[in-house]
């Protein structure tokens, strides 16, 4: 990856005790089109424990499973060193792979990225396929929650692995969405206060309808790209869907 490239900052890690109520997308179980399916290659560089990040991996698969879309999971072997000049070469990855790598706080240090960031998803091109996840900033959300249990702000927190798998989901869909902006409500959200951790503890923080629309139109043109080798119009819910979608609230 070039230095010259642009980073986008995703998901800030950010403890707000007041904040925008979280909208949802639909939360009854949906069966997911076995035809819009990506692969996600993770990359534990972190060395996650092998229960969290199964964990994780469960709860992100279920999170895009309820806009309908499957996900395939993959462990692949870590590079030896990983910096913004030595990462994974997405020219290598098809479109319905998405490399993410779980990385500690040295490695995101060598990333160059503040110490308050959670997750991001490299570059503004079209086509991105390699997020990153911040282990040590997630260990640090899921740490700040003890004093709102003290408090009785939260009653049931937010463990380590929904908010690892949240996290996750959220850097995917960035590059499904094709943005680098937050939106104010949903999983999309940049800051998640003490509302969004009680969300991620029931499992009701989620993509908004109008962002479950645009992810499986662009991983319907994902797909088409992979099969035949051209860019596809795809129909979604009764309209054609653009190229890049990046309708949000």
């Amino acid at each position: 990856m070039k230095r010259s490239q642009r980073w986008s900052l995703t998901l800030v890690l950010g403890l707000v005790v007041t904040g925008n109520a979280s909208a949802m997308a639909q939360n009854t179980a949906v069966s997911a089109d076995t035809s819009l399916t990506i692969t996600i290659l993770v990359h534990n560089y972190a060395e996650v424990d092998h229960k969290t990040l199964m964990e994780a991996e469960r709860i992100a698969a279920g999170i895009f499973r309820k806009v309908k879309v499957e996900t395939r999971w993959t462990n692949a072997a870590p590079a030896p060193k990983i910096d913004q000049e030595n990462s994974t070469d997405e020219g290598s990855l098809h479109l319905t792979n998405i490399a993410l790598n779980i990385v500690s706080r040295v490695m995101a240090d060598r990333l160059g990225v503040p110490n308050k960031a959670m997750g991001l998803a490299p570059g503004t091109e079209p086509d991105r396929k390699v997020v990153y996840v911040f282990y040590a900033s997630v260990e640090a959300l899921a740490e700040t929650q003890v004093r709102a249990v003290y408090e009785g702000s939260i009653r049931r927190p937010a463990t380590t692995a929904q908010i690892l798998g949240h996290a996750i989901a959220h850097e995917i869909g960035h590059v499904l969405l094709n943005v680098q902006s937050h939106s104010a409500i949903g999983i999309m959200r940049g800051d998640w206060n003490l509302k969004d951790l009680r969300d991620v503890a029931s499992g009701f923080l989620l993509f908004t309808p109008q962002q479950a629309e645009a992810i499986r139109a662009e991983v319907a043109r994902r797909v088409g790209v992979r099969r035949f080798g051209q860019l596809q119009t795809v129909e979604v819910t009764g309209r054609a869907a653009p190229r890049h979608s990046s309708h949000l609230p």
